[in-house]
């Protein structure tokens, strides 16, 4: 695909993205239909099958950019974590995962958040490969994963600050 094509693809991705999110929080996941997530993002039903299975896809696909933008944003590699650098981590991670917390919210309303752990694990587990403590770092993310649903869900009353010393990290 060449690039302007690609680009073009994005966008058409994008919009249609931005629309179904722009509809969540209006009104309810199984009242969306596809004609009104297309008219909303002023595209057509080819635009949206070409770029899509279902609405789920669609998620997919907004969380993987977030995913991307969050992983590109820094240079510190999570397979190799270490106590020192966990806290940070943390940190960092807490506060961009709280700038897309509209988001979020919606997942946990729609009962979708599955997914965001789904591309969690399809980012980390890609990563381990023979990692020699593999283990420890399941562990950790798993740890983390569920550390922040159970700070989303109440309310991100906390600074990741504050989390990452309640945890003791």
């Amino acid at each position: 695909m060449r690039n302007g094509t690609k680009k073009r693809h994005e966008t058409v991705k994008d919009r249609i993205a931005a629309a179904f999110i722009k509809l969540l929080k209006k009104r309810d996941y199984h009242e969306i239909t596809v004609v009104d997530i297309i008219t909303e993002a002023q595209s057509g039903r080819v635009s949206f099958y070409r770029n899509f299975q279902d609405k789920d896809d669609i998620l997919m696909y907004y969380i993987e950019t977030v995913t991307d933008e969050w992983l590109s944003s820094t240079d510190e590699n999570y397979i190799t974590l270490t106590r020192e650098s966990l806290r940070p981590y943390i940190v960092w991670l807490f506060e961009h995962m709280y700038k897309h917390r509209d988001f979020i919210g919606i997942l946990m309303k729609i009962d979708r958040l599955y997914l965001l752990e789904n591309e969690f694990d399809r980012r980390f587990f890609a990563r381990l490969g023979d990692t020699a403590n593999a283990w420890e770092i399941v562990y950790k993310i798993g740890g983390v994963y569920k550390l922040f649903v159970y700070w989303a869900k109440n309310g991100y009353k906390e600074t990741p600050q504050e989390v990452a010393e309640l945890v003791g990290v």
